[in-house]
């Protein structure tokens, strides 16, 4: 029987997805604590994954590995345009991958059903919700204009108990070329709580060499809030810094950035975290009091002034973020906390 220990360090954690290399037969398990409480655990090519509810700073945790059970299991559905994401038989986020000009996640919902994010809204019809897009490549514009991010294959679908991974190769082409090749890699947690925990992470590869421009028309990672959550319906933008709405969060730089407000009968908030692999880090933020928040490296002419913001691909380049949907306002959902347990989550030892 495999067992581990979960150490806390100085901070309280909570939700805190969690993995340790292993070689078991993928599949589901369960981790049972000295308490007898048991939490969903899956394996998937020699790593175990895990979300460890809560663990009280300087504590230790031992846990025992079992076979598994049904649980509240995320599961993907496959319809042949979008692989829709349910854990049990909510319907959490849909991954478009055909019809438009870029593969892209909409909805996503709230466990009330609520989505979070727009798609395509009047004042700007090319904004999908939560989407990938760059407005300069080599010229080409991927934001708003000629470029396509076209759906080439998946490289991985899979669902457990821990979570739902949708991984895919896109190719980004104009006027027949393609000048990127990208794998996106989204991961949905089973979190219990239901605020979601997705990390998205992306790499694009030079189809020879490729310069992302310095434009603001950018964001790896870009969200269209929901209409009642903007900054102009009564929401609240707010950054690592304490920065609040447009005035203090555009072009401004920061470790994350969340944007909060109204949502049906709560309020809701999506913060995007920023890692410190990424380049750049940490990185700036195009970020409107109308619904937008990306993340932008690119964009410094606009944001600064300076220019200098562009970047030469001559291999592969790796961004890796990671979204949580709350709720509650910024500071009541804990966000700064969040964040400081996908940077330094419990350390997880396996004893026998």
């Amino acid at each position: 029987m495999t067992r581990f220990k979960a150490t806390a360090g100085l901070r309280d954690h909570l939700e805190v997805p969690c993995e340790i290399k292993l070689g078991i037969p993928d599949g589901s398990y369960k981790l049972v604590d000295e308490a007898g409480f048991t939490y969903p655990a899956q394996a998937s090519g020699g790593v175990l994954s895990f979300i460890l509810p809560y663990l009280r700073a300087s504590r230790v945790k031992e846990l025992k590995l079992e076979e598994g059970e049904r649980w509240q299991t995320m599961r993907l559905e496959d319809t042949g345009s979008e692989v829709k994401v349910y854990r049990g038989q909510l319907l959490v986020a849909s991954y478009k991958y055909t019809g438009a000009r870029m593969p892209y996640v909409y909805p996503l919902n709230t466990p009330e059903g609520f989505s979070a994010t727009e798609d395509s809204p009047r004042d700007h019809p090319h904004h999908h919700s939560l989407w990938t897009a760059h407005g300069d490549v080599n010229g080409a514009d991927f934001w708003a204009g000629e470029g396509r991010i076209r759906h080439v294959r998946f490289a991985r679908l899979v669902a457990g108990l821990a979570y739902a991974e949708i991984e895919a190769e896109n190719s980004w082409e104009t006027e027949g070329a393609c000048l990127l090749r990208e794998r996106r890699r989204i991961r949905f947690w089973n979190v219990p709580s239901g605020e979601w925990l997705i990390d998205y992470e992306v790499t694009l590869e030079p189809e020879g060499e490729v310069i992302l421009g310095d434009t603001k028309e950018a964001g790896i990672v870009s969200l269209r809030v929901a209409p009642s959550m903007t900054v102009l319906s009564g929401g609240r933008l707010e950054n690592s810094w304490g920065g609040v709405n447009e005035r203090e969060v555009w072009g401004k730089r920061a470790e994350w950035c969340d944007y909060s407000g109204p949502l049906g009968d709560c309020v809701y908030g999506i913060a995007v975290f920023d890692h410190p692999s990424n380049p750049r880090f940490p990185t700036y933020w195009h970020a409107r009091d109308y619904g937008l928040m990306t993340a932008n490296v690119f964009g410094l002419s606009h944001f600064i002034g300076t220019g200098g913001g562009e970047m030469r691909l001559e291999k592969p380049v790796a961004f890796k973020y990671r979204l949580f949907v709350h709720r509650g306002w910024t500071r009541e959902a804990g966000v700064a906390g969040r964040y400081l347990d996908w940077l330094y989550p419990p350390v997880i030892e396996v004893y026998r």
